[in-house]
C-alpha cells in the first residue's frame, strides 16, 4: 500500500479538524477537554507529543473515495471533519452510558471530568458537526445535512437498541445485525456515500458506495467482536477476553446462544445472570466456543461482508482510479486477521 499516499490524507484531514476546532472553540474549558477526547492534548491541557486520538478511518474513507472520484478536496475536507466529530460526540456519550472507562488507552472524559461536563462535550462535538458544513455549495450542504440527520437518528436507535440488548434476556442475530448496522455500519455507508456524491453529485453511483460502506462496517463490527475474544491483546491493545467479562452480547456470544444444546444455554444463561463472572466461568464459555466452532463461524461471517463490499468496490476499477481504497480495503482485512492469537 502506498502509505505515503494515505499518509499523506491522514494528516490533511487531522489539520482541518484542527483548524474547524479552532475556528469553532473559544476559552471555555469544555472546549479544552474537547480537545483532550481528540487525541491532542493531555489532562493539563498541554499539546501532546503523540497523536493520542482514534484512527479517522471514517474520514480517511471519505476523503479517498471523493479524491478517487475526482472530487473537490477543500469540500471534502469539511465534510470529514463533520462525520470525525459526529463520531466522537457518539462515543464520548457511548462511553457514558457503557461506564468504559478508558478509549485508546487514556481515562474518558466522564472519568475524569463527571459525567454532566461529559455530556456537554459530546453536545459540543455535536454541534461542531453542523458548524464546518457552512462553507459548502448550497446542493452539497442540503445533500450532506439530510443525510447526517437521518445518519444521527440511526445512530441513536442503534445505541438504544444496544442498552435494551443489555437487559434482554434473548436476542436473535437477525436482531443484533440489525442494531449494528444502525450503530457502526451507518457511519462507514454515509461516510462512502458523501464521498462519492461530494465528487460526482451521481445518486446512483453514490448508493453503491453506500452499499459499499454499509458492508464495510459490518465486517469492522463483526471482526471487532472477534477480537474482544480471540484478539491477541499485545496487538489489539484490549484486555484478554473482556467482552465476555462485560457480559457483551456480541455476535460470537449470540452464535453460541443458538447453537447450544437446552442445557447449555441454561448454563450460560445462570452464569450471565452473575454480578461478576469467574475464571471457571470464563473457561466454562471458552470451552464451549471451541466445541461450537463459533471462531470459525465469526470469522466466516465477517468474511463474507467483506467480500460482498470488496467485490462492489472492485466494479468500479475500470471507471475510476480506486487503488487507495482498494490498498485500505486489503490492508484493513490483513489488519484484522493478523490480531489473532495463533
Amino acid at each position: 500500500m502506498d502509505m505515503n499516499e494515505i499518509q499523506k490524507y491522514l494528516l490533511q484531514i487531522e489539520k482541518r479538524l484542527q483548524e474547524n476546532w479552532n475556528k469553532f472553540s473559544s476559552e471555555v474549558p469544555v472546549h479544552f477537554i474537547t480537545a483532550y477526547h481528540m487525541g491532542w492534548v493531555g489532562e493539563n491541557f498541554q499539546p501532546l507529543m503523540e497523536f493520542k486520538g482514534g484512527k479517522r478511518l471514517r474520514p480517511l474513507f471519505c476523503v479517498l473515495i471523493n479524491q478517487s472520484l475526482g472530487g473537490d478536496l477543500d469540500s471534502v475536507l469539511d465534510i470529514a471533519s463533520s462525520l470525525e466529530f459526529l463520531h466522537n460526540f457518539s462515543l464520548v456519550h457511548d462511553d457514558i452510558q457503557d461506564r468504559d472507562e478508558k478509549r485508546h488507552g487514556r481515562w474518558t472524559v466522564w472519568k475524569i471530568w463527571g459525567e454532566a461536563q461529559a455530556i456537554n462535550v459530546g453536545d459540543l462535538l455535536f454541534d461542531m458537526t453542523f458548524q464546518v458544513l457552512s462553507n459548502l455549495n448550497p446542493q452539497l450542504l442540503a445533500k450532506t445535512l439530510s443525510t447526517i440527520t437521518e445518519t444521527i437518528r440511526e445512530l441513536i436507535e442503534g445505541q438504544y437498541l444496544d442498552l435494551l440488548f443489555e437487559k434482554k434476556k434473548e436476542v436473535s442475530l437477525k436482531e443484533y445485525l440489525i442494531m449494528i448496522e444502525k450503530k457502526t455500519a451507518k457511519l462507514f455507508s454515509t461516510s462512502f456515500y458523501l464521498g462519492a456524491y461530494s465528487a460526482i453529485y451521481k445518486e446512483d453511483i453514490a448508493k453503491i458506495f453506500q452499499e459499499i460502506g454499509r458492508d464495510f462496517g459490518l465486517f469492522f463490527q463483526i471482526a471487532d467482536d472477534a477480537m474482544g475474544i480471540w484478539g491477541d491483546p499485545n496487538k489489539t491493545g484490549k484486555n484478554t477476553f473482556n467482552d465476555l467479562l462485560r457480559r457483551k452480547k456480541t455476535y460470537p456470544v449470540l452464535y453460541l446462544y443458538s447453537e447450544a444444546s437446552d442445557k447449555e444455554r441454561m448454563m450460560l444463561e445462570e452464569i450471565w445472570m452473575r454480578e461478576r463472572l469467574s475464571e471457571r466461568d470464563i473457561l466454562y464459555i471458552i470451552e464451549l466456543l471451541d466445541k461450537k466452532r463459533v471462531k470459525e463461524a465469526t470469522f466466516n461471517i465477517a468474511e463474507k461482508y467483506f467480500d460482498k463490499s470488496y467485490n462492489k468496490l472492485m466494479s468500479f476499477k475500470d471507471l475510476y482510479n480506486i487503488s487507495l481504497i482498494k490498498d485500505l480495503f486489503e490492508s484493513y482485512y490483513k489488519l484484522i486477521f493478523s490480531l489473532q492469537r495463533s
